[in-house]
């Protein structure tokens, strides 16, 4: 994969070469990626699980986490990339598979809450509420797990996105080298456009 420097306003408006950002076939379609510029207030989902994971201490983290960034609005920038059909399958069965494992890791969290408020009703089974504790707490890890994994997973059938400081230029990250050569033959052809073929 490669990466690839263009104007801001060719990336908002699409304003690219026809071929796939991340195959290098002829495009039938286009990808909208939209990513936080200032991501100062977020937390990555990995790192939220974590949080939820670690108990009370990691919940007033999450809590002072979301009363520092309430006050402000997220940044965005949209782009519009061109895609293929066959990309965006394989886009949304890894985001199915990211929401699938985040979905998974919060029940096993809130299993492991609901014990510990309550394990009184569980102790009359053999092995009582730390066995069910324990087989919550590895759910939990394996969601978590899981669930770093399929979000590298999303990034790499996806186009990342980053703003320079001069707010001109988007590097459009992970991109097929053909589209990246595409992209670098039309900047060429638009500073010289002596060299363009007349009709």
């Amino acid at each position: 994969m490669a990466d690839v420097r263009v104007f801001v306003d060719d990336a908002v408006l699409g304003r690219l070469p026809e071929v796939c950002a991340k195959t290098g076939a002829p495009a039938d379609g286009w990808l909208t990626v939209t990513e936080t510029v200032d991501r100062s207030g977020g937390v990555a989902t990995p790192w939220l699980l974590l949080l939820l994971l670690l108990g009370p201490l990691g919940w007033v983290a999450l809590l002072v986490i979301a009363l520092a960034g309430s006050g402000r609005r997220p940044e965005r920038l949209t782009v519009q990339v061109p895609w293929t059909e066959a990309a965006d399958v394989r886009l949304r069965a890894a985001r199915r598979t990211l929401h699938l494992l985040v979905g998974l890791t919060v029940l096993a969290v809130a299993g492991l809450f609901v014990v510990g408020l309550n394990p009184a009703g569980i102790d009359e089974a053999p092995g009582g509420a730390p066995a069910l504790a324990v087989v919550l707490l590895a759910a939990a890890a394996a969601g978590l797990i899981g669930a770093g994994v399929a979000s590298w997973r999303v990034g790499q059938v996806t186009v990342g996105v980053d703003l320079d400081a001069s707010r001109r230029w988007v590097t459009l990250i992970g991109v097929h080298p053909r589209f990246a050569a595409e992209v670098q033959a039309r900047q060429r052809q638009d500073r010289h456009p002596a060299d363009r073929p007349t009709p």
